[in-house]
């Protein structure tokens, strides 16, 4: 299963610019990780045994839109508001968006968090199994 990366209608053109086009926002389902892609700033595999919990967020206004990072441990791949989820990551993942740097916290903004949330949960648990 792939979702694309809810961006919205009105940032789409500054998206787009660094590559945050349709076909580069996306997460999508592989068999042994997460892959996530944003435009040419983030892509990147999270096997789903460091998914340690994933919940519906909140990203504040102030936080901003677009790539974002405290470049200490939190990630954020936001293209609206709406539909945040955070994985937290545990132990930490490496990452590399502008620098190389351990992420403990990602967030994205995903088209349906229910199904995203209910897939990832059954990609997790067969890989328990």
């Amino acid at each position: 299963m792939r979702t694309e990366i809810l961006r919205s209608t009105l940032l789409k053109p500054l998206l787009a610019a660094f590559g945050g086009t349709r076909d580069r926002s996306y997460v999508d389902f592989e068999p042994n990780a997460l892959h996530i892609r944003f435009g040419w700033l983030f892509d990147e595999r999270i096997p789903y045994e460091r998914i340690a919990s994933a919940e519906r967020a909140h990203w504040p206004l102030i936080g901003g839109l677009g790539w974002r990072t405290n470049f200490v441990d939190t990630v954020a791949l936001v293209g609206s508001y709406d539909n945040v989820v955070r994985l937290r990551l545990a132990p930490a993942v490496h990452v590399r968006m502008m620098a190389r740097m351990d992420c403990e916290s990602l967030y994205v903004s995903v088209e349906d968090v229910d199904a995203f949330l209910a897939e990832l949960r059954k990609y997790r648990a067969q890989r328990v199994a």
